[in-house]
C-alpha cells in the first residue's frame, strides 16, 4: 500500500496552557522542563495526525529559548511536519506567550523535533510525504532537509560514542 502525500495543514497543531504555580521556578518562570515536555506533546500530536500510527521521539534537534515565560501568561504552541523521510518527521513548534492582564504577546520559543512512525513491534514504520504546494512548504522542507543531513551525522557519532561507551563497560 502506498501512503499519500498529506498537507502540513492537515497535521497542524495548536494548544494553549496557562502557567500554574506548579509550573514555575523560584523566579516565577516556566520550568525549561515543563515547557519541554508540553512541546514533545504537541509535536506527538502532530506525529500521530500526519501518519495515523505509533510515533516515538527520534531527537529534540533544537530548543530554543528565548524569553522567559512568566506565572500567569498564556502559552500557545503552534506544531507542524517540515520535512519526512521514508519513516521520520521533523515537527517545528514555535511557543509565544502572552501576557493574561494586558494581553501583550512575544515570541518565546522554537523547537525543530524528529519523530519515528513505529509498527506493533517498535520498528521503524513508512509515513505520508508532504504536500509542498506552496514557496513557504518548499523553502520549510529545504531547511528540514538541510537539518536532517546534520541531524544524521551527528547520530552517528552518537552510535559511534554509545558502542565504545558499550565496549568498555
Amino acid at each position: 500500500m502506498e501512503l499519500q502525500p498529506k498537507s502540513w495543514v492537515e497535521s497542524y497543531t495548536q494548544i494553549e496552557r496557562l502557567v500554574l504555580p506548579a509550573d514555575t521556578n523560584v523566579f516565577n518562570a516556566l520550568y525549561g522542563g515543563r515547557l519541554m515536555e508540553w512541546i514533545d506533546n504537541v509535536a506527538s500530536i502532530v506525529a500521530f495526525k500526519h501518519c495515523r500510527q505509533g510515533t516515538v521521539t527520534g531527537s529534540i534537534d533544537s530548543l530554543f529559548f528565548l524569553a522567559p515565560i512568566h506565572l500567569g501568561y498564556i502559552v500557545n504552541m503552534k506544531g507542524r511536519v517540515n520535512f519526512t523521510t521514508k519513516t521520520t518527521m521533523e515537527i517545528e513548534v514555535d511557543v509565544s506567550a502572552q501576557d493574561a492582564m494586558t494581553g501583550k504577546e512575544r515570541f518565546t520559543t522554537k523547537a525543530y523535533l524528529t519523530y519515528v512512525a513505529v509498527d506493533v513491534d517498535g520498528k521503524p514504520s513508512p509515513v505520508p510525504g508532504l504536500k509542498l504546494n506552496d514557496d513557504e512548504s518548499k523553502a520549510r522542507f529545504k531547511s528540514g532537509e538541510e537539518r536532517s543531513i546534520r541531524r544524521i551525522e551527528l547520530l552517528k557519532s552518537v552510535k559511534k560514542e554509545a558502542q565504545i561507551f558499550d565496549e568498555v563497560h
